[in-house]
């Protein structure tokens, strides 16, 4: 899943970046994290990121209700003003999620051919069949409600 990430640039080169995942802060969690240089931010981002959802999870709460606003909402909101730049950091929830099913499923084969093709492109940031069909499912559970089946 992308997670914005409010960045606090150091004011000088003996403070860290400070660093913010909006979407993980609420009354009863806060996600920050800090870097000591560019090359750090995204594995800081993604190990706070994951040592938030783990506690999440231990608490009971469903973590496929996440919902990243996206960068221009926070950025635009009084409460992240002091983060002078925005990122999108990917982090792999899979391992949170719950244990892994095999299940036996019928495709076509054209639509099989292209998910292939997708998930063979190294920019797609897929690692197999089973990540694109997982993710695939989880943003056609996100927008439910919001249109109709293959619209």
């Amino acid at each position: 899943m992308f997670f914005s990430v409010g960045v606090e640039l150091p004011a000088t080169e003996n403070e860290a970046f400070g660093l913010v995942v909006p979407a993980l802060c609420n009354d009863e969690f806060g996600c920050v994290s800090a870097a000591d240089s560019q090359a750090d931010i995204a594995p800081m981002v993604q190990d706070a990121v994951l040592s938030i959802v783990d506690l999440m999870v231990e608490g009971g709460k469903d973590i496929t209700q996440l919902c990243d606003a996206g960068p221009f909402v926070y950025a635009a909101d009084p409460d992240y003003s002091y983060c002078q730049q925005w990122l999108l950091v990917d982090v792999d929830l899979s391992a949170l999620e719950g244990k892994q099913q095999r299940l036996n499923i019928m495709l076509p084969d054209a639509l099989l051919r292209r998910i292939d093709s997708r998930v063979k492109q190294p920019s797609s940031g897929y690692r197999d069949r089973s990540h694109f069909l997982a993710i695939a499912a989880r943003h056609e559970l996100l927008n439910a409600g919001n249109d109709t089946p293959g619209s």
